[in-house]
């Protein structure tokens, strides 16, 4: 039996591993059988290589034992209470005892090593029994006294006051500095005796050179700080990068990885806000939305083996088991408590996945109506009118303040046509609505223009379908659009004979068509039935939330024939909402999120404002939410309308940014992707139109 474990040991540590770490810290606990117990030991079992002498015997007596388990885990150096180092040298001299009194029992004595050298033997390590208290970051009050510390010293440009008790309960302090947005400096340190003033004082160093004055800076009260402070770096032995990026919460969770011996050892940590910032603030690019967790422990393997070539993943000999076997790397992670400010003068506030958690309670018909605005001011500032010319920027990441200067025209189209159906509703003040009516006829007017030549509407489906929607929506004929129009008419003509190919293109062009007089409107109405019979119920998502739209446009006040396949539909998406038991305790803020099984990231993301949107159009219809339907169907989207709001940009999260007034109400890519796309934007424009116009319908 030992050898079957020890030969399956990367299989079960891979399981065992999350398991532990996840009932560990929560303090999950059973009276009849102590689960938590019979989780350490193993993990912690797991996580040794194999002793080259007597395995078998120790194997069992670990487990036929309450006391410890084959190997050990020693502390060493100024790190011992913060860096869990698995070594195999003493494993036949002592058997440590991991856990505290209530996992497990008392340590066994010393075992005598087989006829070992006697140069090869070392004094056993110090033992140190893990408490919960290491796993986890330090209380609240310890991170604010350490804040306040480093406040007074960037305030004084002196280290001599910084003071705090996180230095022996911490494994890893990062100290962040920022200057209109901008990343100045950065400390990273590990755990230790002054771990506080050395991170603090790496920081200071950088941000002296940014502004290159000698002693203190005259804006250093202009500068405000980011703190993160790690509880134990926990060693971590993960199948391949692929398995890090699901078992490791992103923007929560830190990595590190650890290589040689002695003088030469070398380690490495990434904080939550680094993954989430990487790449974006020093090259002023559109960047890649940050790091995995995969990608950040490839870039600390690259740093602890002085190998660059192993931050790109793929191949064997870059995998992490080959690392792990071949190299000698230990990969770490560990949990992370944030503390930002959100403005130089403000104090500092506790950050989650470096924002905030939404609360359901939040949400209401005044603050959607509120966040509609929102999102409407920050889509009106991409939009730049000069000499009659109309510029729409495209993606946008809020970290590095870049853009790509001209979006697309399919994008344009539908931020034009979110604006003036928004307008059109009603939901936003007379002010902000008067913007958007403005700002769409100037949307419309840029894409009827027929130069240049690559930029016309007929050479894409969504752009067609987008203007025949935003002439609609404005209803007043823009100057010189009858050629665009008739060119975009056969465009989404063509799109709804053919057979389905795209849900969401066919579902566009059908909510274009729907309504229309002549041969586009016939069109539309063979093309919804179409629709609904290529997809399905389970592909329905996809057409999503245009395919709700045309239908409604198509009925008028009649009946809407795919009635039941849409309330169908609405049934089964709630099977895939995640709620606050699925999220777990490192996903608070994906609550209210969808993600449908089989897709390629197993969070949520901004595609769930398709769904929404399709969600909230059918609540604000009769015939697809009756009267006595309304107040369940409220209920069931209010997590949803939480989630869409947990991924609008707030003061919170603009303590990333480089321009929080141009970022907030944005709609980021996902919760760890700070990227915001217009169509993003968009469609939550249109959510919280929708969700509040159906919340008062009568």
């Amino acid at each position: 039996m030992a050898r079957k474990l020890i030969r399956k040991r990367r299989d079960t540590l891979r399981r065992l591993s999350v398991m532990a770490m996840s009932i560990f810290i929560s303090g999950f606990s059973c009276e009849s059988w102590n689960v938590a117990a019979a989780c350490e030991r193993l993990t912690r079992y797991m996580m040794q290589r194999p002793c080259r002498a007597n395995a078998q015997r120790n194997l069992w007596s670990s487990l036929r034992t309450e006391g410890p388990v084959l190997g050990t885990c020693g502390f060493s150096g100024p790190r011992w209470l913060a860096v869990l180092l698995c070594r195999n040298a003493v494993c036949a001299l002592l058997a440590t005892s991991l856990a505290s009194g209530a996992l497990a029992g008392p340590p066994a004595a010393p075992q005598a090593p087989a006829a070992a050298p006697e140069a090869d033997i070392k004094p056993a390590p110090a033992k140190v029994r893990l408490t919960e208290a290491m796993l986890r970051p330090p209380e609240p009050a310890n991170v604010l006294e350490a804040f306040t510390s480093v406040r007074k010293a960037i305030d004084s440009w002196n280290l001599e006051g910084i003071t705090g008790k996180i230095d022996e309960h911490c494994g890893a302090v990062c100290v962040t500095l920022r200057f209109g947005g901008r990343t100045i400096g950065r400390g990273v340190e590990l755990g230790g005796p002054g771990a506080l003033e050395k991170a603090a004082r790496a920081a200071m160093r950088d941000a002296g050179r940014f502004f290159g004055e000698k002693g203190k800076p005259q804006s250093s009260g202009r500068i405000s700080i980011g703190l993160e402070v790690a509880g134990a770096l926990v060693p971590y032995s993960p199948e391949s990068y692929d398995d890090a990026d699901l078992e490791i919460a992103p923007g929560i969770e830190g990595v590190g990885a650890r290589a040689g011996a002695g003088d030469a050892e070398k380690f490495r940590v990434i904080f939550p806000s680094m993954m989430l910032t990487a790449g974006q603030n020093s090259d002023k690019s559109v960047g890649t939305g940050g790091q995995s967790p995969g990608d950040a422990l490839a870039s600390c393997a690259a740093f602890a083996l002085s190998d660059p070539a192993l931050a790109v993943r793929g191949g064997e000999a870059n995998s992490t088991q080959s690392l792990m076997k071949t190299r000698g790397v230990v990969f770490y992670r560990f949990a992370v408590a944030q503390v930002g400010q959100t403005d130089p003068a403000e104090g500092p506030a506790f950050l989650y996945r470096c924002g905030k958690v939404v609360p359901e309670r939040d949400v209401t018909v005044a603050s959607l109506r509120r966040w509609a605005n929102g999102v409407a001011n920050h889509l009106l500032l991409r939009i730049r009118t000069s000499d009659g010319a109309t510029m729409v920027s495209g993606l946008y990441s809020p970290v590095s303040g870049a853009s790509i200067p001209r979006a697309e025209t399919g994008e344009e189209a539908l931020i034009g046509w979110s604006l003036a159906f928004a307008a059109s509703r009603g939901c936003l003040e007379p002010e902000t609505s008067r913007q958007c009516l403005a700002a769409a006829r100037s949307i419309a007017k840029d894409l009827c223009a027929r130069e240049p030549a690559q930029r016309r509407v007929e050479n894409s489906p969504v752009a067609s379908a987008g203007l025949l929607l935003l002439l609609r929506e404005i209803g007043d004929p823009i100057e010189g659009s009858a050629e665009a129009e008739k060119a975009a008419t056969s465009v989404v003509r063509k799109v709804l004979e053919e057979p389905v190919k795209s849900g969401a293109t066919s579902g566009l062009c059908a909510y274009a068509g729907a309504g229309a007089a002549g041969a586009l409107g016939d069109s539309a109405r063979r093309g919804i039935p179409a629709i609904f019979a290529a997809l399905q119920t389970d592909k329905l998502a996809a057409a999503m939330p245009w395919i709700v739209l045309a239908a409604k446009t198509d009925a008028g006040e009649a009946e809407i024939k795919p009635a039941p396949a849409l309330r169908e539909w609405r049934e089964m998406v709630q099977k895939f909402v995640m709620t606050a038991q699925d999220a777990g305790p490192d996903g608070e803020d994906l609550v209210g999120g969808i993600v449908f099984a089989g897709t390629r990231s197993p969070l949520p993301s901004a595609q769930s404002l398709r769904v929404v949107a399709g969600l909230c159009a059918m609540l604000d219809d009769e015939h697809l939410t009756g009267p006595d339907e309304r107040a369940k169907e409220i209920a069931r989207l209010i997590p949803c309308l939480r989630f869409v709001r947990q991924l609008l940009a707030d003061e919170y999260n603009a303590t990333m940014y480089t321009d929080p007034t141009r970022a907030q109400w944005g709609a980021r890519n996902s919760l760890w992707d700070q990227r915001m796309s217009g169509e993003a934007s968009a469609l939550a424009l249109v959510t919280l139109c929708e969700a509040a116009d159906g919340a008062e319908r009568k």
